[in-house]
Parts: structure tokens; sequence; C-alpha cells
């Protein structure tokens, strides 16, 4: 499904991502340098068109603070807290916002080696909560989507300049 920012998708469009979604990108460049750009949260502000800032103290059980750019529904300010850490591998964070119950989002990075020279870089993206049903019918998951996606592409062009 590609959405384009100014087109207003429709109502199975944006329900379809109620409960969450998956990006991947085949990149041109070693798992281990794709690994080193994401996790350079103080770094995003110089590629990253989706996630303007980030702040985290890299470890399971600390936090990461993000601002997102969400178009026309403004710029957020995100606080999560990490879960899982397995360099080069994978890393989990967890964030709410006000109650668990309202609204928490589980997000996973997957790096996979396909050879030398080439990764796969993944997002798992999943919602919980009880204004979920409310955001995805405002369009607002169609357009955080399209952030990662974006966000995909430029992580790509960065490590694909530094490897070739």
């Amino acid at each position: 499904m590609t959405l384009h920012v100014s087109t207003r998708p429709s109502l199975q469009q944006r329900m379809a991502l109620i409960n969450g979604w998956t990006t991947a990108v085949v990149i041109q460049a070693p798992r281990q340098v794709v690994w080193e750009q994401v996790t350079d949260f103080e770094a995003y502000p110089e590629w990253n068109p989706f996630v303007l800032e980030a702040h985290a103290q890299f470890a399971v059980g600390k936090s990461i603070q993000f601002l997102e750019d969400l178009s026309q529904f403004g710029q957020h300010w995100i606080t999560a807290q990490f879960l899982e850490i397995e360099s080069p591998r994978c890393f989990v964070w967890q964030g709410h916002f006000a109650a668990p119950i309202l609204f928490t989002v589980r997000h996973t990075f997957k790096f996979e080696a396909i050879d030398d020279r080439h990764s796969r870089f993944s997002q798992i993206h999943e919602n919980s909560g009880l204004l979920i049903p409310f955001l995805a019918w405002r369009g607002i998951y169609c357009v955080s989507r399209q952030g990662y996606l974006d966000f995909d592409q430029a992580l790509k062009a960065r490590c694909e300049k530094f490897c070739y």
C-alpha cells in the first residue's frame, strides 16, 4: 500500500493499520554499518526525515525520547523504554501515552545480514490500547507508516553513501 501525504486514505486503508505494520528495505551495506547508523540516535537530525531528534540511553531498561514529524498531525515527542537489545541483530522499545491502557506502541528494529555487502533492515510497529481505533480512523497510522518508509529510504541512502 503506497500512500502519499497529500492523498486522503480510504477508511479501509486507515483501518488496515490498526494493529501495526512492518517495513523492510535491502541496503547495500554490511549489517554492522546499518546497526551503527540506526543506533547513533544523536545523528538523526542529519539524515532522518521522520524522527527529527532522538536522545537515548541505549541499554535495556533505559529510555529513548524522540521527536516524530507526523506531517499534518504535527510533531510529537515520544518517550519509550528499551526492552531488548541484541547487537547487531535487533532492538525493541515500547512506550505509551498517558496510560498504557489508552495507547501503547512497541517497535522492533531488525538487522539481517544477507551477505557480506547486503543487509535487510526491518521495522515492526505494533499498536494497542483504547485510543487505537480512533487514531486509525483519523489516519495517523497512514502518516506514521509513511514516515517509517521514508526513514528506511533515508537510512539506505546514508549507509550506501558510507560504503560505496
